[in-house]
């Protein structure tokens, strides 16, 4: 059961917003003992709102100890909890974070409240974000439709692969249409059957992912290898990767990078700045633990 005073009259009366976030919201927990917020919505909503956009915020906690930490630490930064449920019923999010040769891994809790977002009414005016995670439960993901359904806002698709919810129907499904795709170059391999893509080399691959789903702006990251930008009109453009010093660890480094690049749009810039900026806040996040930081000066 979720405590919400919004979900009466969510489809006579609904709310807009320019900016949604959609999806899961989690305390990631280290080895040694550390648990920092995350989830990758919540990592890219926390850096959009450090940017000076407004974004709303739709996902749940559960009524406990995790959640009320959640609760008092968004509000705390000033971002909105009008989108984020409380769930009597089941639990906050927990990750469980291990890190080899310097890439994470994740052992994601299953049947935890942001799988079980009710449809409270919101609508998008401008921008939609989502990844493919929150969309593993059937509650969560029947809420989400309805808000893309009733939106007709643009989407920006951060795939973001998390075996074993990594389903090549539901990317398929999404990624029809959609009007911004991030993905890393191994997420492009699986979706086009191929064994092996070399980053320098992927633009063809690219297009035919483009062609065949009417993908309109698609954004590939390689990692060390940097990132490029596809756009709509025929324009495109790479970043080698920045070194980031400090170096601690890459947890979040995509979602800041997709943060940057949607506060990018909406503000108007250009692509090859877009990318260029984008690609440096990203480095930044990899000299902290996690993805989200309280210091303000942070996100200038």
């Amino acid at each position: 059961m979720i405590i919400s005073e919004s979900l009466a009259g969510a489809e006579t009366n609904p709310k807009t917003s320019p900016l949604v976030v959609f999806g899961e919201v989690l305390f990631d927990c280290f080895p040694d003992g550390q648990q920092i917020l995350g989830g990758a919505p919540f990592n890219v909503a926390w850096s959009l709102c450090g940017f000076g956009q407004s974004p709303i915020f739709i996902s749940a906690v559960g009524d406990d100890e995790e959640g009320r930490k959640i609760l008092s630490q968004t509000n705390m930064w000033g971002m909105s909890t009008e989108g984020l449920q409380t769930d009597v019923e089941h639990a906050t999010g927990l990750v469980q974070v291990t890190v080899d040769v310097d890439e994470p891994s994740y052992d994601i809790c299953e049947r935890r409240a942001w799988d079980f977002i009710e449809d409270d009414g919101w609508l998008a005016t401008d921008m939609i974000y989502h990844g493919l995670l929150a969309l593993r439960s059937e509650r969560s993901r029947a809420t989400f439709e309805a808000l893309v359904h009733r939106s007709r806002a643009k989407r920006f698709f951060d795939i973001n692969l998390r075996p074993p919810y990594d389903s090549m129907e539901l990317v398929k499904k999404w990624i029809r249409d959609v009007d911004w795709l991030k993905l890393n170059i191994d997420e492009l391999q699986s979706l086009l059957g191929l064994p092996r893509i070399e980053f320098a080399d992927a633009a063809g691959a690219v297009e035919k992912l483009r062609a065949e789903y009417g993908i309109r702006n698609l954004l590939l990251t390689g990692g060390s290898q940097g990132a490029c930008i596809f756009g709509e009109s025929g324009q495109a453009a790479c970043m080698p990767a920045p070194r980031p010093d400090p170096f601690v660890d890459t947890v979040g480094a995509g979602d800041s990078f997709s943060a940057y690049t949607i506060h990018g749009i909406l503000t108007g810039m250009p692509v090859a700045e877009i990318i260029k900026n984008a690609s440096r806040f990203a480095a930044r996040v990899c000299g902290i633990q996690g993805a989200t930081t309280l210091d303000r000066r942070f996100y200038q």
